[in-house]
């Protein structure tokens, strides 16, 4: 199975593995083009950010017309500083640049999105604000947005699926429950699992039954109605 069969699932895809387990290179097999656009740092092309900005919306003649509400949108929505426009891309934060790549791609609307290994740099507030605008971006908009990380509890919260990569390879996919469930062989391979599914897989062995959640807040939400339960008892 290739990357590409998981195009335009309506989804937003996690790709995750140890570091050196061959994400980045199994994503670099997959070259951008209008459909499909992969936000790294490879895709610099231009020293001004400004000019980075609109590169690929000029590179592929989308929607000239409309650029400059479009892009002014977009920069709104990343909340890009406004300060840093006219700035040489090497002369700001790392946090901008990264902003900065996912404006222009974003610009110029492919069907599907790959981050890959670009949320490092953002600080909590950033990454859930980055995070919810991809989520408006599926739902409203049908897109499919894969990110590549080798921390799944940065990204645990906010994917559908997952595709675990080992050796170059896909040693696991599909849906992110079901694919933790497999704890021995993801430990077999020393690959990371998410922080919350330890915990409840803890509690289950105590015989607290926890339904599957995707944050730490509703982990709290059901363990308070599972208490709350078991004293009314």
């Amino acid at each position: 199975m290739q990357i590409n069969d998981f195009f335009n699932k309506n989804k937003i895809i996690g790709i995750v593995g140890n570091s050196g387990s061959g994400k980045s290179t199994f994503v670099k097999k997959f070259e951008s083009n209008k459909k499909t656009g992969i936000i790294n740092l490879d895709i610099i092309k231009c020293n001004n950010v400004l000019d980075q900005i609109e590169y690929y919306v000029k590179k592929y003649n989308y929607r000239l017309g409309e650029l400059e509400e479009r892009k002014d949108e977009i920069i709104k929505m990343l909340e890009i500083d406004s300060n840093v426009l006219d700035m040489d891309l090497y002369d700001i934060s790392e946090s901008e640049l990264s902003k900065v790549l996912i404006a222009s791609v974003l610009l110029y609307n492919p069907d599907n999105i790959i981050i890959d290994e670009m949320f490092d740099s953002f600080d909590n507030k950033t990454k859930e604000k980055i995070f919810k605008l991809l989520i408006k971006l599926k739902k409203f908009f049908n897109k499919t947005i894969f990110i590549v990380t080798a921390n799944i509890d940065y990204i645990y919260e906010f994917i559908d699926d997952v595709i675990v990569i080992d050796e170059g390879e896909i040693l696991l996919h599909g849906n992110k429950y079901d694919v933790y469930k497999n704890i021995d062989l993801l430990n077999s391979k020393q690959i990371r699992i998410p922080n919350i599914i330890l915990f409840i897989n803890k509690l289950r062995k105590k015989n607290i039954n926890i339904d599957n959640v995707d944050s730490i807040n509703e982990l709290i939400k059901t363990i308070y109605r599972e208490m709350r339960w078991f004293y009314e008892i």
